[in-house]
């Protein structure tokens, strides 16, 4: 059996005009019908602590001390990242010495260039004789 060509994917262009503009036109009727109902769109707001509650004042400070012990905690986790990444980057700068001291050590030491010597002024071209 012969193996059938792939068929193509070309399509006329205005198919394809159609094809954008049912697509345009479906977005367009879902956000009409999202702004309909504003309800599905919206998260719910936190209620907070009503006033009512006993012990209020105590148990927001215990959520603000929370809060600041987490921002501690954070800051505490981004220096050690930053003496790490310090301590990271001098010991690859060690490593980066290392070979080149190495690869100095290797190669033979290349002698100074000597001066170059002064160019001969150029002899000035003799007129050429004319014949007649």
């Amino acid at each position: 059996m012969v193996a059938k060509k792939p068929q193509s994917k070309r399509i006329k262009a205005s198919h394809r005009y159609k094809i954008i503009k049912r697509v345009k036109e479906h977005h367009r009727k879902e956000k009409k019908i999202a702004k309909k109902n504003p309800k599905s769109n919206k998260p719910k707001k936190d209620p907070g602590i009503p006033n009512s509650w006993p012990f209020k004042e105590e148990l927001l400070n215990e959520i603000e001390r929370a809060k600041q012990e987490a921002e501690a905690e954070k800051a505490k986790q981004k220096l050690a990242r930053q003496e790490e990444k310090a301590k990271q980057k001098l010991k690859e700068q060690k490593q980066q010495q290392k070979i080149k001291q190495q690869h100095q050590q290797q190669q033979p030491k290349q002698q100074p260039k000597q001066p170059r010597q002064p160019r001969q002024p150029k002899q000035p071209k003799q007129p050429k004789e004319v014949k007649e």
